[in-house]
């Protein structure tokens, strides 16, 4: 009903109601102020809450996935699946990729990828290093494993002891069209942030889209290939 009710009241004073909702799946962002929220370390027990807020305000958003988080909680990623997110690797024990070794950095990409096929029916294709850490040697194999590496481009840093307030601020204050936002769904102040991060962003004229969605009008992502934000790659 909120949700209704807001997009209603955007239109009334031209902020187009297309921005209140995200990209059909598999297409690219038509709009010229496309955003992407990502979320990593999941699935936890707050990923529900992170997915209802979404749903209500129809956005979608891109899960890093745990490989064995998704085997803990199957029907999450499931739902991540349905509501048309997509669903990336963020390995299997969140190491440092870049103090591995290839055969290491092997097993943790295909490991992961392995249990999210094992829930979702698909390999995945993108890939968020933990940490936001590699090199010539993690792309390599990145490549090999038929992965884009996804960073990005705007990092509230919901990582540290902050409050719900701060994190909404330090998005809406600095985003710009095409950004990746690098959320987590392992924190409770996170879900708590995220209604009024999507309403601001909303409010602005954004469309939430998919990493996929993002790039689909530029030929879409290239395993081993590094993407920092929509426009740049």
């Amino acid at each position: 009903m909120l949700a209704t009710f807001v997009a209603v009241q955007f239109a009334a004073v031209g902020v187009p109601t297309a921005a209140f909702a995200a990209a059909a799946p598999g297409r690219a962002c038509a709009v010229a102020r496309c955003v992407a929220l990502t979320f990593d370390d999941g699935p936890t027990q707050y990923t529900p809450s992170i997915l209802r807020s979404l749903e209500a305000h129809h956005a979608v958003a891109t899960f890093f996935v745990i490989g064995p988080h998704a085997l803990l909680r199957p029907a999450t990623v499931r739902r991540e699946q349905r509501g048309g997110d997509a669903i990336g690797d963020h390995t299997v024990t969140h190491p440092h990729l870049t103090a591995l070794t290839s055969g290491r950095v092997l097993s943790e990409l295909d490991g992961a990828a392995r249990d999210i096929a094992r829930v979702t029916g698909h390999r995945p294709t993108l890939l968020r290093p933990p940490f936001g850490a590699y090199n010539p040697r993690v792309t390599a194999v990145a490549r090999r494993e038929g992965l884009a590496v996804v960073m990005w481009s705007l990092d509230p840093r919901d990582w540290k002891r902050i409050t719900p307030l701060t994190i909404e601020q330090r998005v809406i204050n600095h985003v710009r069209p095409g950004d990746i936002v690098d959320l987590h769904d392992r924190y409770a102040r996170t879900p708590k942030a995220l209604p009024f991060i999507l309403t601001d962003l909303a409010a602005r004229g954004y469309t939430f889209v998919t990493i996929p969605q993002l790039f689909a009008g530029s030929g879409g992502t290239q395993p081993g290939r590094v993407y920092h934000h929509g426009s740049r790659g």
